[in-house]
């Protein structure tokens, strides 16, 4: 919610909200091995990502990465508390709960992080247009303006058209 509550509303039950300590920016929801929604993941305006559990929205874990805002999360590894989250300046972060080393920088990019995808060999970024791809380890494999592909239209807005000069049909 606009105000930085987290609501949530099981079928059986009583609703339950969660008042963030900074405003939320994206939410992550997770189904557990029961195949119900177990966990929310919440990344703040201040750079902080939480683990919420579901339904009693109880903080699991909770990893702060600075940068600015986070802007997209991605499930790393099923089975466990781990994920990737990328911010305003673009740095991607790998976040995992059971290791000495609980939020490790991955790579940046230029520009804003939009949305993050893993498959099985390469993690996916779009930033805008672009379309980064790089190893699990944070090697650079391609950049791809998707923009190319489109042809560039010249138009004038109504506002830039002198009454005299408008076509009327």
């Amino acid at each position: 919610m606009d105000d930085g509550l987290v609501a949530w509303s099981p079928t059986k039950g009583r609703p339950r909200r969660h008042s963030m300590h900074a405003h939320p920016t994206v939410l992550l929801a997770l189904r557990g091995p029961m195949g119900t929604v177990d966990t929310a993941v919440v990344g703040c305006a201040d750079g902080s990502v939480t683990v919420l559990g579901l339904p009693r929205l109880e903080t699991i874990a909770r990893f702060d990465i600075g940068g600015g805002a986070v802007r997209s999360l991605c499930l790393l590894k099923t089975g466990t508390v781990a994920f990737l989250a990328g911010n305003q300046q673009g740095e991607v972060w790998a976040l995992v709960n059971h290791t000495t080393q609980r939020a490790t920088q991955l790579f940046t990019i230029d520009g804003p992080v939009s949305s993050l995808n893993i498959t099985e060999e390469a993690i996916h970024v779009r930033s805008g247009w672009m379309h980064h791809v790089r190893t699990l380890e944070g090697a650079a494999v391609m950049d791809q303006n998707t923009s190319e592909g489109y042809a560039q239209h010249r138009y004038q807005r109504l506002g830039n058209v002198k009454p005299s000069e408008w076509l009327i049909t």
